[in-house]
């Protein structure tokens, strides 16, 4: 299926015209693909944030049953949060099945690995915020009156990247699972403002109680603070030179995904996993220094495709899906 790419420049006076403009291009952007439809955008009528809530179509993602991706836009400041989840219904606007990195003692996950239905989340006149039993989100805060962005939509993820007086990226969907145990349902949400990652399912923690802790559903692999927050899988090289052993291709590793551990914990063994998965059209390089004029938006040619970085100084790319040549 046919990936789209764009990519531009927003002028606004203020922030929250700012995240306005980025917000609804990321809807329409994601919307326009055959793969994704908006279930909803509303703003509550006490609220001060406005709603968009994205399902991937299990008829195209891979899965067999949709998802979904929920954007919340803070109106006066043009903040946006994301968050994921496997479960959705328009008419009450409650969500389940969702990543999360603190829960109430004693919360016994379901036979998938899932939080349990009686975790619910109600869109309502807030946007998402820490606490317990909460979805955990990933955001970006827009500064100033401009940003450059792009954005990369396939059938079952999309990446938006942000650079300006605030830089970031935001990548969800599907996963490549890796670890033995069966994961029918991979998804996960990642980005460049934090250094860590969630999904909706664990099947290492199937069943089991924990203990006022999330991070059965929290991982580091992927997320962009910093380069050791990314997991390499494979051998990788500086993005200045060309490997001669490898046909003159720059030598870049796919993206790993590492569970987080909490020690201290009695259930901590059930918790960890280290080849759980590895990201989707994502690869990094050894080092964060990219050639020298290397600028936002610059693209690298590998495999076929262009490769185009979420900053133009970090060793992180992603697939636009554009032809090289």
């Amino acid at each position: 299926m046919a990936t789209i790419y764009t990519t531009g420049t927003i002028n606004q006076p203020d922030t929250g015209s700012l995240g306005l403009t980025m917000a609804e291009k990321i809807r329409d952007d994601v919307i326009a693909h055959a793969a994704w439809d908006l279930v909803e955008e509303f703003t509550p009528a006490s609220g001060a944030v406005r709603w968009y809530v994205f399902k991937c179509l299990g008829s195209l993602n891979g899965l067999g049953s949709d998802f979904y991706i929920i954007m919340g836009r803070t109106l006066a400041t043009g903040e946006l949060r994301f968050v994921i989840c496997e479960t959705y219904t328009a008419a009450s606007h409650l969500m389940q099945q969702f990543g999360i990195d603190t829960l109430q003692s004693g919360v016994v996950m379901d036979a998938s690995g899932r939080l349990p239905n009686s975790i619910q989340y109600a869109l309502g006149g807030v946007v998402f915020s820490g606490g317990t039993n909460v979805p955990s989100y990933l955001a970006w805060v827009p500064s100033g009156t401009s940003t450059k962005w792009w954005i990369i939509v396939t059938e079952d993820t999309f990446t938006v990247a942000f650079n300006g007086a605030s830089n970031g990226f935001i990548h969800a969907g599907v996963y490549t699972p890796l670890d033995q145990l069966s994961n029918p349902f991979p998804i996960q949400l990642i980005g460049g403002t934090g250094n860590n990652g969630y999904m909706t399912r664990n099947p290492a923690v199937a069943g089991s109680v924990l203990n006022s802790y999330g991070y059965a559903l929290k991982f580091t692999g992927g997320a962009g603070a910093s380069a050791s927050n990314s997991i390499p899988l494979g051998f990788e090289g500086p993005w200045q030179y060309n490997d001669k052993l490898q046909n003159n291709m720059r030598a870049v590793a796919e993206v790993g995904m590492v569970m987080q551990s909490y020690p201290g914990q009695a259930d901590y063994s059930t918790v960890y996993g280290y080849a759980l998965g590895k990201q989707k059209r994502c690869r990094r390089s050894m080092v964060q220094n990219m050639p020298g004029g290397f600028a936002f938006g610059d693209a690298f040619a590998m495999n076929g495709t262009l490769w185009v970085p979420w900053r133009p100084d970090f060793g992180m790319i992603f697939d636009t899906g554009v032809a090289s040549s």
